[in-house]
């Protein structure tokens, strides 16, 4: 549905850049891919919303105080504008929202699933050589940052875990590849195989 009073110009990438760039700052949340589409208009070309974002992303590589972050699979990817790393000092000063502190069971558990998944609670155990308790992976599920990718193909049809996008928006990733190797954690007591 067209809304005559919306008289922007947006069927070139172009037009596209500034809305799409009010559309990212106004937003805490990133946005995907649909959500964009939404927001612009279904009726615009979807290659000139991708042209748009590429600018927007070259704009965004040279800012001093703003970064274009891309996060999650590709099939899921999202667009956020974040702050830049070096205002870091000057933001930690400002009141942050409290988190709530998490056992080591649910780190421990956590790690396992983001470093070895598609993950099942069964494996976690054997690594960890203690049960994996349910509320610990409702906790992670109903923070967002677990959720079940499938099922594993053996007796009982286990679930298999892995992590999500708020997953990396939350630790400040922009992929999985940017863990720190699991190799480093072995034998130091944080996690023993």
């Amino acid at each position: 549905m067209h809304n005559p009073e919306l008289n922007w110009e947006h069927s070139t990438a172009e037009g596209l850049v500034p809305l799409i760039e009010a559309l990212l700052l106004t937003h805490a949340e990133p946005l995907t891919w649909a959500a964009l589409v939404r927001m612009v208009g279904s009726e615009t070309p979807q290659t000139a919303i991708e042209r748009a974002l590429v600018q927007l992303e070259r704009q965004y590589q040279t800012h001093p105080f703003i970064q274009m972050k891309l996060g999650g699979l590709p099939q899921e990817r999202h667009w956020q504008l974040v702050a830049n790393a070096r205002l870091a000092p000057y933001l930690a000063r400002s009141e942050a929202p409290k988190t709530g502190r998490y056992s080591r069971a649910v780190l421990e558990t956590l790690a396992l699933i983001a470093w070895r998944q598609p993950i099942t609670r069964a494996e976690i155990e054997a690594v960890r050589g203690v049960a994996v308790n349910a509320p610990i992976i409702r906790l992670l599920t109903e923070r967002g940052w677990i959720r079940v990718v499938g099922v594993k193909d053996s007796p009982g049809k286990p679930e298999l875990l892995g992590t999500t996008p708020q997953f990396l928006q939350d630790f400040g990733l922009e992929s999985l590849t940017q863990l720190p190797a699991f190799e480093s954690f072995v034998g130091q007591g944080a996690l023993d195989v």
